[in-house]
């Protein structure tokens, strides 16, 4: 199961430090809406998200990145992500989408 916390925020950004699995549909789908719920409508306008810790990424975990991309796009914020390593890394890498998240937009 994935887990996040706030590793450290100031006025206009936040950085999010995942931990766990970013897998399942159900599960990617909580994050999406707790992230959604928190950060999306406030007054931040950078999201950071550090996948260092994240041990496993399925398709649902980098759909879930994708669309929290998108969304943070309409609402004119940069959502960018970093620090993913190992099966996460690969994972982002063969779905194309590692380097669109990494310089955010």
């Amino acid at each position: 199961m994935v887990q996040y916390r706030i590793a450290a925020r100031t006025e206009d950004s936040v950085l999010l430090q995942l931990s766990g699995e970013l897998a399942h549909h159900f599960r990617a789908e909580q994050l999406r809406r707790a992230l959604e719920d928190h950060f999306v409508d406030d007054g931040v306008k950078v999201i950071r998200v550090d996948l260092s810790p994240v041990t496993f990424m399925d398709s649902y975990g980098v759909a879930t990145l994708v669309s929290l991309l998108k969304e943070s796009q309409e609402r004119g914020k940069r959502f960018l992500v970093e620090g993913a390593k190992g099966q996460v890394a690969e994972k982002l890498g063969v779905t194309g989408v590692l380097k669109v998240l990494q310089r955010g937009a």
